[in-house]
């Protein structure tokens, strides 16, 4: 079966923001700071899927010192622009209690789910919540967010983003870099609430 058309017409008419050389770079910059504040923490980095799954990759290959990953799976949007209530698809099999927890995603936008999440890791014992994310999106009222990026890599435009993790209609979560959708089909709050 072919993708659909709209799949691969949203990739030709894209603009990239973001090559995946200054991706890369990026990602270099912020292991070295998360270096100099985590190394002696033995921490617990948990990827955010799906989203968080590609940046997650390729961020633990940069961090030469020890600590222990998981993951959460969550979801407020499946195919839909718009978040609604976290759902819960499955948790950590380690122990947070006592632990310095880092949150990685691919992208700050409303900072909703990440909030919950540092919320929940707290309930869970976790003696420090940081979160990590790929892109800090700069939305209108990023002051306003219930947490900001600890640690953060890029900051993009506020446009519908896809690439490094960040998906149009499911797919496009594999490219190496960052593109926003044509301005023409493009819903500045379609990343939906994060």
């Amino acid at each position: 079966m072919k993708p659909p058309a709209e799949i691969l017409g949203a990739r030709r008419q894209a603009t990239q923001l973001v090559s995946a050389d200054a991706v890369l770079k990026a990602i270099d910059q912020v292991a070295v700071r998360m270096t100099v504040v985590l190394a002696e923490q033995n921490p617990l980095l948990i990827s955010v899927l799906e989203g968080g799954l590609p940046f997650a990759g390729l961020l633990l290959q940069r961090l030469d010192f020890p600590l222990q990953i998981a993951h959460v799976h969550v979801g407020r949007y499946g195919h839909e622009t718009r978040g609604s209530q976290l759902h819960w698809y499955s948790k950590p099999r380690v122990s947070l209690a006592g632990r310095h927890v880092v949150f990685i995603d691919d992208i700050l936008d409303q900072a909703i789910t990440l909030a919950e999440l540092r919320s929940w890791a707290l309930e869970q014992g976790a003696a420090a919540v940081d979160v990590c994310v790929l892109v800090d999106k700069q939305i209108a009222n990023a002051k306003q967010r219930p947490l900001q990026a600890d640690f953060t890599a890029l900051s993009c435009p506020d446009r519908f983003l896809f690439g490094c993790g960040m998906d149009y209609q499911g797919y496009w979560r594999n490219l190496p870099g960052i593109y926003a959708m044509a301005e023409e089909s493009d819903d500045n709050s379609a990343e939906g609430q994060r």
